[in-house]
């Protein structure tokens, strides 16, 4: 039994509560609403301070910016997924990873996205690029971080792993792509990751930091 202590005018009344009865009535003003959300968010989970918002973006042609280069590469991407988790009020920390076919699983395997800037434990490098709204930030719609990260020049970090065709450098690739005027990514060129969505959610959802 839980010892309740409740001060009135005439003093102090203690009486016994049922434990039970006590959980159920803090998880009854407990609430959680995501509001409205994107039809490509894949998964919202909050835990305490943390809130983790995974987004998929479907297989497009997009434009990016590699440095280095005056006009910028006009590629096909696969799909992508994007997870970012916010910890209270700290900067927001992101993975980036590919994926052949929208996730229907937790268990759907993924893929190095072919980008540099991507550590390999799929980890974004923003460098100096723009931060995420305070606003965008407290909802669960990622466009906004998919707009600054597509605006991003792509350097020449992190660019081993990313290619079948062309491990050492995954700008060649991507050259080679906007050169030809391809209109799909090759889903046999993407490198596998060493582990499967669910496995990623829960590992990104443990950080304390």
């Amino acid at each position: 039994m839980i010892l309740r202590r409740q001060t009135e005018e005439g003093g102090i009344t203690e009486y016994p509560v049922d434990p039970a009865q006590m959980a159920s009535l803090l998880a009854a003003k407990t609430t959680f609403d995501t509001g409205l959300l994107n039809p490509h968010t894949l998964v919202v989970r909050a835990e305490g301070a943390k809130r983790l918002v995974a987004d998929y973006r479907p297989p497009q042609k997009t434009a990016i910016f590699v440095d280095g280069s005056d006009a910028p590469f006009r590629i096909p991407l696969p799909g992508l997924v994007l997870i970012r988790l916010t910890i209270a009020g700290d900067n927001p920390h992101y993975a980036l990873f590919a994926v052949k076919d929208r996730p229907t699983s937790l268990d759907t395997p993924l893929f190095m996205p072919p980008l540099s800037n991507i550590y390999p434990d799929g980890g974004v490098c923003w460098g100096s690029v723009s931060k995420v709204s305070e606003a965008a930030l407290a909802g669960s719609d990622l466009s906004e971080d998919w707009r600054l990260f597509q605006g991003s020049t792509f350097t020449a970090h992190s660019v081993q792993g990313k290619s079948r065709s062309e491990p050492q450098d995954i700008r060649k690739k991507l050259a080679a792509l906007d050169a030809r005027k391809a209109r799909v990514y090759p889903k046999r060129d993407l490198v596998p990751y060493k582990a499967r969505f669910g496995d990623v959610l829960d590992k990104l959802m443990e950080r304390t930091v």
